[in-house]
């Protein structure tokens, strides 16, 4: 008689059902770490477009600020009469109350290089100022990273301030020694080098009509 093994049968796993095992554990491991992977790169994404669009959405409401309540200051560009309002393709410069303060300052939006590609700057300068239209030292001066693009456009008031029809001219100049009549902002948050970069446009009107 053959005595049978204490505590029944003890064999171990073979190999080939211990590499089935671990090939079961590792593609199970490679679908939850993907997954995981998956999930965070939305959620980071989700993370950045929300951030994005916050900025966005608080640089623009500044910039209509401030255009709103721009004030019509006298200036001198060469030797001609002007007004304190500046704008190019690419930056905005004009006197605001609705700055730091209760008198006016004069603010500047525009591209500067950081090294790392271009951002958007925004600097405050003391008025009033004898050289408007040339580069004094700051006050105070922000980069706003997040910020990559700049458009502004701006357009002329109607000859006629009374008519209802005559449509805002775009050509518009400091010596016409009015300000133009809006301002229309478009600028590019996140990296330059996007497929479909974000872009966030916002038009204010000018409130104040002369000097």
């Amino acid at each position: 008689m053959t005595a049978g093994r204490p505590g029944g049968d003890r064999r171990g796993l073979t190999l080939i059902e211990l590499v089935l095992a671990l090939t079961i554990l590792a593609v199970a491991g490679a679908l939850v770490s993907g997954a995981f992977a998956t999930g965070l790169r939305a959620w980071q994404s989700g993370v950045r477009s929300g951030r994005e669009e916050l900025v966005a959405r608080i640089v623009l409401e500044r910039i209509a600020t401030q255009v709103r309540a721009a004030v019509a200051s006298p200036a001198t560009k060469g030797n001609e009469d002007a007004v304190a309002f500046d704008a190019g393709e690419d930056y905005l410069r004009f006197v605001t109350l609705a700055a730091a303060g209760p008198a006016p300052v004069q603010v500047y939006y525009g591209l500067a290089d950081d090294g790392g590609g271009r951002r958007l700057v925004y600097r405050e300068y003391p008025w009033p100022d004898k050289e408007f239209f040339g580069q004094g030292r700051p006050r105070r001066e922000e980069l706003v990273a997040e910020v990559t693009g700049l458009t502004v456009k701006v357009a002329k008031r109607p000859e006629d301030p009374d008519s209802v029809t005559e449509a805002p001219s775009e050509e518009w100049s400091p010596l016409d020694q009015v300000p133009p009549a809006s301002v229309t902002v478009e600028i590019v948050v996140g990296a330059e080098d996007a497929t479909e970069p974000r872009r966030y446009e916002i038009t204010a009107p000018i409130l104040s009509g002369g000097p």
